[in-house]
């Protein structure tokens, strides 16, 4: 498990070491803070249900779906529209250590000041992404545990909702590290709560508008989850993010985000090829 761990800290260090440092052209006119400022932290809603449909022993299809809303005015989470987020991808499992996943993304992304003429009330935001787990499953103790090491890498193209504004093209380079163990018995199991004791993602982004703002969010999302069949589980908790402002490297972005989210595993294969039978956490 140390040795799963350390990779996991080698992956993050990775992503950190490859992004040149920041500089800035020397204008007098171009003014630099003396240090970071930290905007006041912004509050959001996400709804999310997450479908994985087992297709055969090793092959899944991923369906994604998050409803998303954000302060405004003076209503904290609720007040506007942010996005909606659909997401779908073919999963292959080539084994129990390592899962390779592809698929198409759509993002709207709505206003964010909604009756102002200066922004477009909606926008599209197509991706590509592909995703490569390396869970493990072991016990501590009598405690079962699930620890996941997850890459994932996003080709997106955007625009500001700013009327006017021109399509950009980024990536985004990503490494979660999760260690989730059940609490109220030994196993994960319909009946059991569990936690995401440690669930921490960085996120990086490179592309010719990235300049000074590699950092695009650090995410820190403990939870609870509640395990109601082999096939449904649903989970809650308050996620805090922390990301550079693009053109204004210097200026963070703080969030916190409230989520709820459904899991849902149904199986399509065969009733006599359904042994192992599929779990949550496959």
């Amino acid at each position: 498990m140390m040795h799963f761990l350390q990779r996991g800290l080698f992956f993050a260090l990775l992503l950190l070491l490859i992004y040149p440092k920041p500089t800035f052209a020397q204008d007098p006119e171009f003014n630099i803070p003396d240090g970071a400022r930290f905007e006041d932290p912004g509050t959001l809603v996400w709804l999310g249900t997450y479908t994985t449909i087992r297709l055969g022993d090793k092959l899944y299809y991923e369906a994604q779906h998050h409803y998303r809303r954000a302060n405004f005015g003076n209503v904290p989470f609720v007040g506007r529209m942010a996005q909606i987020y659909n997401r779908h991808a073919i999963t292959y499992k080539f084994s129990d250590r390592f899962i390779f996943t592809v698929g198409p993304v759509l993002r709207l992304n709505f206003s964010p000041d909604p009756g102002n003429e200066e922004f477009e009330n909606l926008t599209l935001e197509p991706r590509i992404w592909h995703e490569y787990s390396f869970p493990m499953k072991g016990t501590l103790g009598r405690k079962a545990f699930v620890l996941q090491h997850r890459i994932r890498i996003e080709h997106r193209w955007n625009r500001n909702n700013r009327v006017g504004s021109d399509w950009v093209y980024r990536d985004r380079w990503r490494y979660r590290l999760l260690f989730k163990i059940p609490i109220n018995g030994p196993t994960f199991k319909p009946g059991v709560f569990y936690a995401d004791v440690i669930n921490a993602e960085i996120i990086m982004q490179s592309g010719r508008v990235v300049v000074d703002a590699p950092l695009e969010d650090l995410r820190i999302y403990p939870s609870i989850g509640y395990i109601l069949s082999t096939k449904v589980a649903i989970s809650a908790g308050l996620m805090y993010t922390m990301g550079q402002r693009v053109g204004r490297g210097y200026d963070y972005r703080q969030r916190y985000v409230a989520r709820i989210n459904l899991w849902w595993t149904p199986d399509l294969r065969k009733f006599e090829n359904r042994i192992p039978e599929s779990r949550i956490f496959d």
